[in-house]
């Protein structure tokens, strides 16, 4: 009689990725593999998450000079005039229950 090994109820779905390369950036992930001790495959899929990730967090996240910053958030405390808004503001309101 033989048991099943029971499937693992949190195993996230694997994916395949194929890509044409040449031989030489092939025989560079290799060495770099190697040098590391891991195999090709979680060189090259740490390296492409890492790279995934920078791109990401440069799209989430805005960079600027202290200086502009400093600027910026003080321009905050800076009420615009708006002609508009204050005509509006003089309106008079109408409360309903």
């Amino acid at each position: 009689m033989t048991t099943k090994t029971p499937a693992r109820p949190h195993a996230k779905p694997k994916a395949r990725l194929e890509a044409r390369i040449d031989t030489e950036l092939d025989d560079l992930i290799l060495q770099a593999a190697d040098r590391l001790h891991v195999t090709k495959t979680a060189f090259i899929t740490d390296s492409i998450r890492e790279a995934a990730l920078k791109v990401i967090a440069r799209t989430e996240v805005t960079m600027m000079s202290a200086h502009l910053y400093d600027d910026m958030i003080a321009s905050i405390d800076v009420a615009d005039t708006s002609p508009e808004l204050e005509s509006l503001a003089a309106l008079p309101r109408r409360i309903t229950k």
